[in-house]
């Protein structure tokens, strides 16, 4: 209750991709894949906005449409060597569900977590070089172009509620996004190595926070909020190790004097800056042959934790994917469960995919949210949804 509808979206995505290897470098010695090119284009509408009146017109104004350039980018290979140059998503990590190791590339959250990865992370311009040599393999990334997390608007379906109690007058300000320099650029990199079956990683990130730093005043008991974005240094790493037919794998993020908020009213910006440690321990299997499965167990750990943060200082998290197919790969069932291990905070996902001719792609499921206010799910609690899709490939 009460039961609307929140989406009726008609979606389009283009790609196009090919080999672009002139004669000169040809003559160079480059072979004939050595340069390609790939380019990807999305466009939607929503039609709820016109058909309903269940949203605020700020809502309708940011979500009703959308036109973007995604993929644009130029692929060179040479010898060990392989250069990205262009509007890119760089892939750091493969968690099921959520984010972990995969913070290079800001993410379009107006949906949350729910579209597919490949559609929520936001290409950004950058130079991305990659060398391989047994066993040892490294990359470096330089991003010019900086890019932010875009958030649901007030009043949103998913809008990201703000730190203050309930009933409280509040006033927000549109943070300002740095200026695009060299100075304000971002810049990483990574390395892995691949030791008696073992593949290890490690990385540094020097970037931006994608949220804005809420920090905020108390005048007369109103709450003034003046968002800023922040400088980041990101560390981590990434594991998966192949044990007969079990994976295993893992990944680490830590995030030193992460901004984070607090309740306390005698605060004088409502900012702690405290050092983060999330990661994830997971496994795949595939049983009888026939079902696909990934099992996590996940945590964020805030060190010198204090009274009154608007997060716990251990938030635990156990993910369980699951996924099959019948009738020659036909209908394709599927679910991922992520709950809370220390307080109620749950997210269902059940879908059933199903074929109906060569390009014709037919979906229904349901994206269910449970738990308290203060959860990564619960405070979607009033937005569970039942969805079904129809795909047309050409």
């Amino acid at each position: 209750e009460s039961r609307e509808w929140t989406k009726l979206r008609q979606q389009v995505l283009l790609t196009e991709s090919g080999r672009l290897t002139p004669a000169w470098l040809a003559r160079l010695g480059a072979g004939r894949d050595a340069l390609k090119f790939r380019l990807s284009q999305r466009a939607w509408y929503d039609a709820v906005f016109d058909v309903t009146d269940n949203f605020h017109e700020t809502v309708k104004t940011s979500q009703r449409w959308h036109l973007e350039l995604r993929d644009a980018y130029l692929d060179y290979s040479q010898g060990s060597f392989d250069v990205r140059l262009g509007k890119q998503q760089i892939v750091w990590g493969d968690a099921v569900g959520l984010f972990f190791a995969d913070v290079v590339n800001a993410k379009d959250l107006r949906e949350y977590i729910l579209p597919e990865f490949d559609l929520i992370r936001i290409p950004q311009w950058a130079v991305d070089v990659e060398w391989s040599g047994e066993p040892f393999h490294t990359e470096l990334v330089w991003i010019p172009v900086r890019e932010f997390h875009r958030l649901g608007v007030s009043h949103s379906e998913f809008e990201f509620p703000l730190p203050v109690p309930s009933g409280s007058p509040r006033i927000w300000t549109d943070p300002s996004k740095p200026p695009t320099s060299v100075s304000n650029s971002e810049a990483g990199a990574r390395a892995s190595v691949l030791l008696g079956g073992w593949d290890v990683s490690g990385f540094y990130l020097y970037t931006w926070d994608k949220f804005p730093t809420l920090f905020r005043t108390i005048d007369s008991g109103t709450y003034r909020f003046q968002p800023k974005y922040r400088r980041a240094h990101r560390l981590g790493g990434s594991f998966s190790k192949a044990i007969r037919d079990v994976v295993l794998k893992g990944e680490l993020l830590v995030t030193p004097k992460q901004h984070l908020v607090t309740y306390d009213a005698t605060d004088t910006d409502g900012i702690l800056r405290r050092t983060t440690v999330e990661y994830l321990i997971g496994a795949d299997y595939t049983f009888f042959g026939q079902v696909d499965a990934n099992v996590q167990l996940m945590q964020r750990l805030i060190a010198d934790h204090a009274d009154l943060m608007e997060e716990d200082d251990v938030r635990s998290h156990l993910s369980v994917w699951l996924k099959t197919e019948f009738l020659n790969k036909k209908i394709k069932p599927e679910l991922l469960v992520i709950t809370g291990l220390t307080e109620p905070d749950v997210l269902y996902r059940p879908k059933v995919t199903v074929t109906l001719t060569p390009h014709l792609e037919a979906t229904i499921g349901a994206d269910i949210f449970q738990g308290r206010p203060s959860g990564l799910f619960g405070r979607f609690d009033n937005s569970s949804r039942l969805y079904t899709q129809l795909t047309y490939y050409f």
